[in-house]
């Protein structure tokens, strides 16, 4: 893997790492004073007098304004502040803030009377609310401001209200680390990228990754956080009900499980999965095809996880690629898993599908041969894609350069069935709405920190069934 992966990167993914460098040790002053600082170096660039005026929402890209003002007054320039708010929302921002003269800071809407040659547009950054969502008050009303000025903007990180009506449209874009997705538009200007001081391992599954999990509606009803099917046993019972039991823990509403007769007969069922008891006896064949089909369609299937514990019988596989054809045209974002990876094309990732597939070293090798992950995935798109070859350490390859590791855990996870785990909380995460990306990247990270929570009370005699219920609470202590 090379230093830095540097793919095109979700706004999102700007809080995950910073989250990442917290929890690897790297001060977050020293990441926001680094950020100002490439923020000075452009802007000494790019102004064309001394007089800047900065405009700094109450972020953390706000808080990278604050900072570079700071540098600028103190090296002589006549610098003009305009907040959005009279306060700063994290902690870092506040401290930021907290270090300029309030005399000097206006608050909207009192604006300074003074004309400058720059404006510095710290408004929203990665913080906005995506790509052209409409601006509230009193962002939109200050971008009108700015707009009704005719004076030449530098963004930072991503310009405000970017893709929407009443986007600020600036002369350059300074944006950290990478660029981000929807900078290659002609609404931003000269794009500028600058390093900060990140080690590589931030890009890696961690910690950050929770910021991307779906919010918990107040209002919530039955259904509204995913419905997952797992189709799989036969010779073997016991995978699929762990998969099962991951997706739930992941907080998905509805699990079904399916499986053959006679497997689905030898299991104790948990009160929190649906049976669905398949035509089948003894493996899947093409005889349960149908059902498995009405049951997704008729029951609104989020997510598929096909594979745990389905054996290699021929049939079985030739159902499995049928099955995959039909979540590829419907779209349904599907987990492919243990015996299910044989079903898939050589070499190559199936055309259209949206998912994830869980290969350890020894299947990613049956299946892909000399073809490396990369290669594999190099018709696919943005985050819809991911391979991740398993292991003592994960391997994660995904679309338009998105590489990563999966490190951590405790050893006694080599036991069977946390590979049946993982297929299943990723397929949980999917069906919450999470693209298969950040899913795949938070399904690894949370299985990791769930086995070493769950080896402090198990030991050498942890079973992936002890590891189910730490799921849920790392995920809880995670948001906290």
């Amino acid at each position: 893997m090379p230093e830095f992966a540097r793919w095109e990167m979700h706004w999102s993914e700007v809080s995950v790492f910073d989250r990442n460098a917290i929890a690897l040790g790297i001060d977050e002053w020293e990441l926001m004073n680094s950020a100002a600082n490439e923020l000075v170096k452009e802007i000494t660039k790019s102004s064309i007098g001394k007089d800047v005026l900065f405009i700094c929402g109450p972020g953390n890209n706000g808080g990278d304004g604050f900072v570079a003002s700071k540098r600028l007054l103190q090296l002589g320039w006549n610098v003009g502040i305009l907040a959005s708010h009279d306060y700063s929302k994290t902690k870092i921002s506040s401290k930021a803030r907290s270090e300029i003269d309030d005399k000097i800071i206006h608050v909207w809407p009192k604006v300074p009377d003074h004309e400058y040659s720059l404006i510095i547009d710290c408004l929203l950054g990665a913080g906005s609310s995506g790509y052209g969502i409409p601006l509230r008050s009193p962002i939109n009303e200050i971008v009108s401001w700015i707009k009704s000025k005719s004076i030449p903007i530098l963004s930072c990180d991503i310009p405000t209200g970017l893709g929407g009506k009443n986007a600020l449209i600036p002369v350059k874009t300074l944006t950290f680390h990478s660029s981000k997705k929807f900078l290659n538009s002609s609404e931003v200007g000269e794009i500028i990228v600058a390093p900060l001081p990140w080690p590589r391992e931030v890009e890696d599954c961690g910690i950050g990754d929770i910021l991307r999990y779906p919010k918990i509606s107040k209002n919530a009803r039955k259904g509204d956080r995913g419905r997952c099917l797992v189709i799989g046993g036969g010779p073997y019972h016991g995978a699929p009900i762990l998969a099962g039991m991951a997706a739930a823990r992941s907080g998905c509403d509805l699990v079904s499980v399916a499986m053959p007769t006679n497997a689905s007969n030898r299991v104790n069922w948990p009160n929190s999965l649906i049976p669905i008891q398949l035509p089948d006896s003894d493996f899947l064949t093409n005889s349960s095809y149908d059902k498995i089909v009405d049951y997704i369609l008729s029951n609104s299937i989020d997510s598929v996880v096909i594979g745990p514990g389905l054996g290699k019988n021929e049939n079985t596989i030739d159902t499995c690629r049928k099955l995959l054809n039909f979540v590829v045209n419907n779209k349904i974002q599907t987990v492919v898993d243990a015996d299910a990876i044989s079903a898939l094309p050589p070499e190559t990732w199936p055309d259209g599908m949206l998912g994830v597939a869980t290969p350890h070293k020894s299947e990613a090798k049956g299946w892909l041969s000399d073809t490396t992950a990369s290669q594999a995935l190099s018709n696919t798109v943005e985050e819809e894609a991911v391979i991740i070859v398993t292991g003592p350490v994960d391997e994660l390859t995904g679309p338009e350069g998105r590489y990563c590791y999966a490190k951590g855990g405790n050893p006694r996870m080599a036991v069977g069935g946390t590979g049946d785990l993982l297929a299943g909380l990723i397929g949980g995460l999917m069906a919450q709405g999470m693209k298969p990306w950040p899913a795949a990247r938070l399904g690894c990270s949370l299985l990791r920190e769930a086995g070493t929570k769950e080896s402090e009370n198990s030991g050498p005699g942890m079973i992936a069934d002890d590891i189910i219920p730490q799921i849920a609470r790392t995920i809880t202590e995670w948001l906290d």
